[in-house]
């Protein structure tokens, strides 16, 4: 949400992580780094930060053999509620704006972060932007803001190795009703909206397709690191329906072509109000491959809760950008 009345930009964006971890990610330089004023075209980053009231914050991003630095100093530092730092570019502007993030609790584990940049570098912006359109600083921040969603989602619900390290496995305790997260699983157009629609068969032993657009799963857009680059069309897959059990369980066929294809388990079960659902990839050949496809249902699995919450879900392939570095910095022998 933009609320930009006169010289202040204001934002609003609702995490689904406590206070506690949206705070760490805005003063922790190991988070700070992978989404605060860095591109996923960066050649690499520095981060100095002294979390505390009166400590000096500078990051620079080094892009196309140049460094690109911001910097300032915390004003206030109030954990986990409240933090404001001055803001200055110095190889740009002599200006000197305010940074102010509130963070409140937001029920379900989740909490809202308003966001206020004021200062005369945002109001001489403003000023010249068209009413009802977002202003160059607007557009930055909620790039930047969809990437904080994606360093949030890599910190909870890793997928477990299992069967001996052929398979992967996630759970999400998801809001309502078995049969409502089940519709959302086998309905094609409930299902296009976190994954890839796809008519689903009445009974095992018949294929289907699943039309993947990954780029469409949300409105947003963020810059995509050239390795993902391969992933923004639309393609096709071949699946088969291997058992179906309304609304508990569905299994299916996944990938295959030169080789033979893995298999994907949707498990439902009621949990109260709520619902558990588990998803086990198995006959995965290696640890690249764990890795791979480990990424990117963490990241299909973010998005689902953000619309079974009513929310519009960040950038996808960013997301799973950052989400993947996560798991393979985990697997590394040396993290």
């Amino acid at each position: 949400m933009n609320k930009s009345p006169g010289t202040e930009l204001r934002l609003e964006r609702h995490y689904d992580a406590p206070p506690e971890e949206v705070f760490a990610a805005w003063t922790d330089p190991a988070l700070v780094r992978r989404w605060l004023f860095t591109s996923a075209y960066g050649e690499g980053q520095s981060v100095a930060l002294a979390a505390r009231a009166g400590g000096n914050w500078s990051i620079t991003d080094r892009r196309d053999g140049a460094d690109h630095t911001v910097q300032g100093e915390i004003l206030e530092f109030d954990p986990p509620r409240r933090l404001s730092m001055s803001f200055a570019m110095p190889q740009s502007s002599p200006d000197s704006d305010v940074l102010a993030m509130k963070v409140e609790a937001g029920g379900e584990g989740g909490c809202l972060m308003r966001f206020v940049q004021s200062g005369p570098g945002i109001a001489r912006e403003l000023a010249r932007t068209p009413a009802g359109q977002d202003s160059g600083s607007a557009a930055a921040w909620r790039i930047m803001f969809d990437n904080l969603a994606g360093v949030l989602a890599s910190r909870v619900g890793h997928g477990r190795v299992a069967d001996e390290e052929t398979a992967v496995r996630f759970e999400r305790l998801l809001p309502g009703p078995i049969e409502r997260v089940w519709h959302w699983i086998a309905d094609s157009d409930k299902r296009a909206q976190w994954l890839a629609p796809g008519e689903l068969p009445a009974a095992p032993g018949q294929s289907f397709d699943l039309v993947f657009d990954n780029a469409g799963l949300s409105p947003h857009r963020a810059p995509i690191p050239e390795r993902f680059r391969k992933y923004e069309g639309v393609f096709r897959s071949r699946h088969q329906v291997l058992r179906l059990d309304p609304p508990r369980l569905l299994a299916m066929t996944w990938g295959g072509g030169k080789e033979p294809p893995s298999e994907v388990v949707f498990e439902l079960a009621p949990e109260g109000d709520k619902t558990r659902l588990t998803i086990t990839h198995t006959r995965l050949k290696d640890r690249a491959t764990r890795l791979d496809v480990s990424g990117g249902w963490h990241a299909h699995l973010a998005v689902l809760a953000e619309r079974l919450a009513g929310r519009t879900p960040p950038a996808f392939l960013a997301m799973v950008a950052t989400i993947e570095d996560d798991y393979a910095r985990r697997a590394s022998p040396h993290a």
